[in-house]
């Protein structure tokens, strides 16, 4: 058995034309405006917010890098200061590399003229049955150590 409301019914008046509800147009149109316009601003807080973490972990990592970086550089420092002591590299010339003071007689000096002038004056050999003559004074050595300073 059948019943009516399985059947499809033929529309009763073909020619009836439904009309178009232009106010409800309008008010979907705006809905969707409303929609678009607060999905926008969503999205452009989101992107925002975003750039905003992202940014503040690049200055984080900048920070600790800058920190990093001048840990490094008080070190650095330092070991510059420890292998540039005179103590350390008198030591290390001394024992490693086998150098010694100099001698007096290798010493030279600037003179106030700017010629060279030896610690030691050159004395000529004695003949023989002489006595040595007698060491000559030191020479002013006050202006050569200005003259170095400058």
């Amino acid at each position: 058995m059948k019943t009516p409301y399985a059947l499809p019914r033929p529309p009763r008046n073909r020619y009836l034309v439904r009309e178009r509800d232009r106010r409800r147009m309008h008010e979907l149109l705006r809905l969707g405006g409303a929609i678009v316009v607060v999905g926008v601003a969503l999205l452009a807080y989101t992107w925002l917010h975003l750039q905003m973490l992202s940014s503040g972990y690049r200055v984080e990592a900048l920070e600790q890098r800058l920190s990093d970086l001048e840990r490094q550089e008080r070190h650095l420092r330092l070991e510059a200061s420890y292998l540039s002591s005179p103590q350390r590299l008198e030591t290390r010339a001394t024992k490693e590399l086998g150098m010694r003071a100099p001698e007096l007689q290798q010493l030279l000096f600037v003179g106030a003229d700017g010629a060279l002038v030896s610690a030691v004056p050159e004395t000529k050999k004695p003949a023989r049955g002489t006595s040595p003559p007698a060491p000559a004074p030191a020479p002013d050595n006050s202006g050569a150590t200005e003259e170095l300073a400058r």
